[in-house]
């Protein structure tokens, strides 16, 4: 197999690869992202994903993706070998499992009305948090996963390491305004707010038809904007003890109150 050798931050695909790495509107600009880890690769070929290339790190790489490395480059994927130090100055995470890939991001035009559960991420900054969401609503069932402009990047390095191969299993839609959500989704719009509203657990048939389920940033909590389009608003009966959950967590148990639901009304059939 040829590996291409790469010791240099001055090399030209380093300095791509490293802005891709740090910059959330270069990754937007290249329609490309950086996919890190044994777990997302396997993920990728279960899939049929094709990487633009394969970056590993000098030292070899774990049995476990060998072969899938190996079936890439017999495919045509270009195979680069970083030195550790520039492995590293890339790597979402310290200490990385030794191989990237990069990406290519499908961006898609919002649908028109399409019946379908959504996930809306409003203002959510954290990377790690909203690849837990997108990772939370995938096992949950809910495959839509759209987020307005002040979101952190959906497909960012970070929120893709989070996510452990959940992106590649869902429809993303980046920079949605909650005032497009009416139109693009025929689906209620409920709304995750810890400030009022009614107690998600015994309120009734919300889990009916389509549903938006709108989840706020940590502290916060969902934007104006995002309140004034939520047809209905829910929230999670906590212990007094506790201020609040984080946004990982309720979001969790909204959508798997939302799956109970559903599946025991078809129990019931």
């Amino acid at each position: 197999m040829d590996y291409r050798l790469i010791q240099s931050d001055a090399n030209p695909k380093f300095k791509r690869w490293r802005k891709l790495a740090e910059n959330a509107r270069f990754i937007k600009k290249e329609k490309a992202t950086l996919a890190e880890g044994a777990h997302l690769l396997l993920t990728m070929a279960e899939r049929g994903i094709i990487p633009a290339a394969l970056l590993l790190r000098n030292g070899g790489i774990s049995d476990e993706v060998g072969e899938v490395v190996e079936n890439y480059a017999r495919k045509g994927v270009a195979c680069y070998v970083l030195d550790n130090c520039l492995y590293d100055m890339i790597s979402p995470v310290e200490h990385g499992a030794g191989i990237m890939a990069e990406v290519a991001i499908v961006e898609r035009e919002l649908p028109v009305a399409q019946k379908t559960d959504v996930l809306y991420l409003d203002g959510v900054q954290d990377p790690g948090n909203v690849g837990t969401l997108i990772r939370s609503a995938v096992a949950a069932g809910i495959k839509t996963i759209a987020a307005n402009r002040e979101t952190a990047a959906l497909w960012s390095p970070k929120a893709l390491r989070a996510g452990m191969g959940a992106h590649f299993a869902a429809t993303i839609y980046e920079n949605v305004e909650p005032r497009e959500l009416a139109g693009a989704f025929d689906a209620k719009c409920l709304a995750a707010d810890a400030r009022g509203g009614s107690d998600l657990f015994a309120t009734a048939d919300w889990e009916k038809g389509n549903v938006v389920w709108m989840m706020g940033a940590e502290g916060p909590g969902l934007s104006e904007k995002a309140l004034a389009c939520a047809d209905q608003r829910l929230y999670i009966p906590i212990e007094k003890d506790c201020e609040s959950l984080n946004v990982g967590a309720a979001a969790a148990v909204c959508l798997f109150e939302l799956r109970r639901r559903r599946l025991s009304l078809k129990s019931l059939k």
